[in-house]
């Protein structure tokens, strides 16, 4: 049975460094090591799951990257065409980057794996005070996945031990959507991702 997943990003990067992400083939997940994946495992309240998620992250990972090919721009376009759609907005004035999309499910880790390789991958690009945060929502049991990003690098956040940052991960989060979504409002996500991209 399929079960729903909703990711969101809140990104502050300048409009240069978005558009090189874009263009950029998209990083496998083995390209980051299976540590900095263990995190992944650790939001979940049943212990139970976090203990089977642990065994099964290698081919997790594996299979998250038979599904990945092309650039980050055609996988996203590939998003707007999809059951759950795209928003994808961006204010210049600000370089504040909003990214939402879901999607119904079978396979829970490699899903997971895959949602967070599609967007950690632009921390090769930030510079300077770029940073963002990654949130991936799942029904099959209420918890929430959160990944703090910056200039290459990315983090887990474990809300469950760290609830002031997770709390104030989500605040700045939302001022990034708001401003975001202000400056796109009504423009299909591929059309944003092309001009960005100057097409």
């Amino acid at each position: 049975m399929s079960e729903s997943v909703v990711v969101s990003a809140s990104i502050t990067i300048a409009r240069p460094r978005l558009r090189a992400f874009l263009a950029a083939p998209v990083t496998p997940s083995a390209a980051w090591a299976e540590q900095e994946w263990a995190g992944i495992c650790d939001p979940w309240s049943d212990g139970g799951e976090r203990h089977r998620y642990r065994a099964e992250l290698p081919a997790a990972i594996a299979e998250c990257d038979s599904w990945i090919d092309g650039d980050y721009a055609s996988l996203l376009c590939e998003l707007a065409d999809g059951e759950g759609g795209l928003t994808f907005c961006f204010d210049d004035a600000t370089g504040s980057l909003a990214v939402n999309f879901s999607s119904r499910v079978d396979f829970r880790l490699p899903t997971l794996v895959w949602a967070f390789t599609v967007l950690r991958g632009v921390t090769a690009f930030m510079a300077d005070d770029d940073s963002g945060l990654v949130s991936v929502d799942v029904d099959w049991n209420g918890d929430t996945a959160l990944m703090r990003l910056g200039p290459d690098r990315s983090s887990f956040i474990d809300s469950r031990r760290e609830p002031e940052a997770g709390a104030e991960a989500r605040s700045r989060a939302l001022d990034v959507r708001w401003a975001a979504s202000d400056a796109d409002e009504g423009e299909p996500a591929t059309e944003i991702v092309a001009r960005l991209l100057g097409r």
